[in-house]
């Protein structure tokens, strides 16, 4: 999942562009390309926030049982 997360963020990169590293936006010349970074972005970080939340739960049920000991 950090790896989709990732490749998303790169490709990110290439939908907005970098004005530091001299990188122009890719939308004007490839059409679909906005709308799979789009899809992509959503599809790589709604599961990496569910699974984030998955574990900060997981830490809290552990640490009551570990308070009631």
């Amino acid at each position: 999942m950090a790896s989709a997360t990732g490749a998303a963020g790169v490709g990110y990169i290439g939908f907005k562009g970098n004005n530091h590293a001299g990188w122009t936006k890719i939308c004007n010349v490839y059409g679909s390309f906005c709308r799979h970074i789009a899809a992509s972005i959503a599809v790589s970080l709604l599961p990496s926030v569910a699974l984030l939340l998955l574990v900060w739960f997981s830490v809290f049920v552990l640490s009551k049982k570990i308070s009631r000991s």
